[in-house]
């Protein structure tokens, strides 16, 4: 009967080292996470500018900026807008400094602005004209009540000069009859007894 050999410690090495190997092979393997790139759609609001709210609130701050400048600084403002054909901001913004400066001439001149602009074919223009339609009927209610009082007044001036002329008159004729007053008339004489009075 044979005998085993004796295991020697190289031997005994292996055996661990296989031993570990089968016991590696039986353990579940780790997980692995698989990374991919997902293209996720992302929604990003996008805000559009209505021309004609821009136009609106342009128009509100530009009000507000020149309502209460003195009058130089209206005329620079005028100065600086310069042609009310060049842009519809500017046929506006010429429409509303005019309506302020409250001179003889300017709220005709702010009206034909609007009007110009409301009679522009220009793209641009079509945000801009809902407030020229806005401001024109106030601007022509404005300038009528004002050709108005310029009427009233020039009746009132041609009244008191007319009442001016009959008081020259007046003080005229009072003259002349202070002039042609009569004069101390001479004491009458005594009547003599029984003669007829003298017939006048």
């Amino acid at each position: 009967m044979g005998l085993n050999p004796p295991l020697t410690t190289s031997m005994l090495r292996g055996l661990a080292a296989a031993l570990v190997l089968l016991l590696g092979a039986c353990a579940p393997l780790p997980e692995v996470t698989e990374v991919r790139q997902v293209k996720v759609p992302v929604r990003v609001p996008v805000v559009v500018v209505d021309p004609g709210d821009e136009a609106t609130r342009h128009v509100l701050r530009y009000a507000e900026r020149v309502r209460n400048l003195p009058a130089p600084e209206l005329q620079a403002e005028i100065t600086r807008i310069g042609d009310p054909q060049a842009s519809p901001a500017a046929a506006l913004e010429l429409a509303l400094v005019l309506g302020q400066t409250r001179a003889p001439g300017d709220m005709a001149k702010a009206i034909a602005a609007l009007d110009g602009l409301l009679r522009s074919t220009a793209p641009q223009a079509t945000a801009w004209q809902p407030l020229a339609r806005l401001l024109l009927p106030r601007y022509t209610e404005v300038r009528r009540l004002e050709e108005q009082l310029d009427k009233q007044n020039q009746q009132l001036r041609d009244s008191q000069r007319r009442l001016d002329q009959l008081n020259e008159k007046l003080e005229a004729l009072k003259a002349i009859e202070r002039s042609l007053a009569p004069r101390a008339m001479p004491s009458p004489t005594p009547a003599i007894p029984g003669s007829k009075p003298a017939l006048p």
